[in-house]
């Protein structure tokens, strides 16, 4: 889909929402990543923010 970025996440793991199966980068877009994959947030993560 989107270009590799090699690994290198471009947001924080709580923040991210998309991970690229492939490399295993993470980002908030999707178009971002060549092979991604929708990140299921812990209930607990979004009340610790």
């Amino acid at each position: 889909m989107g270009k590799c970025l090699k690994g290198e996440s471009e947001v924080k793991k709580k923040q991210a929402k998309f991970k690229c199966e492939k490399c295993g980068a993470m980002t908030q877009k999707k178009a971002h990543l060549c092979k991604p994959k929708k990140v299921k947030q812990n209930k607990s993560d979004k009340h610790k923010a």
